[in-house]
């Protein structure tokens, strides 16, 4: 368990890459949760979800995206705001017939949109705009693929999570590890 708290080894200029990555979608993911904490027991509305579960959802968003800004408790912010994303479009993208990715063309701002391209109306809709929310899966999608991202490679070594594994040195380094041998010496 431990194994998957610490920070993966990574060249640096992957490393620079993560960092981007986290400052980039943590900032939008911490956005995307800070309204939601002023009425975090009740910002999906009344009789819809327990208010402790939307608080708990609240709170992995905003705190989610400052731990991957910091690149600090990485895996367990990703699992956490993962969980989150796929839970909305389980339970308010899908229900509401949303698709995948809403064209904004100017004019059509109601109902359901219209198809586009020919393709099908799950995966794409022009205009439009669903009762409850965005109306399309796209930005929860993408948050889950930073969350699996960050799961897979880890903060990188510019992150809080490299430098508590330098700081308080790492286990099995210390126990003549040789993976964690290598890891020790490299995310320094």
């Amino acid at each position: 368990m431990l194994t998957f708290l610490l920070p993966r080894v990574v060249d640096r200029s992957t490393a620079t890459g993560l960092l981007f990555v986290r400052l980039v979608a943590g900032t939008a993911m911490a956005l995307h949760g800070a309204p939601k904490m002023m009425a975090a027991t009740s910002w999906m509305g009344p009789g819809t979800v327990p208010g402790w579960l939307q608080a708990l959802a609240a709170f992995a968003e905003l705190g989610g995206g400052i731990a991957w800004i910091l690149g600090l408790a990485t895996p367990l912010a990703s699992v956490g705001i993962a969980a989150t994303m796929i839970v909305g479009i389980a339970i308010a993208h899908i229900p509401g017939g949303d698709p995948f990715l809403r064209l904004t063309v100017q004019g059509i701002d109601t109902g359901p949109g219209i198809p586009f391209g020919g393709l099908p109306t799950w995966l794409v809709r022009a205009g439009g705009r669903s009762a409850g929310g965005s109306g399309s899966s796209e930005l929860a999608s993408l948050f889950i693929a930073f969350a699996g991202l960050l799961l897979a490679a880890g903060p990188g070594r510019f992150s809080l999570d490299a430098l508590l594994a330098r700081r308080f040195g790492r286990r099995g380094a210390a126990e003549g590890d040789v993976d964690h041998a290598g890891e020790a010496a490299l995310v320094r």
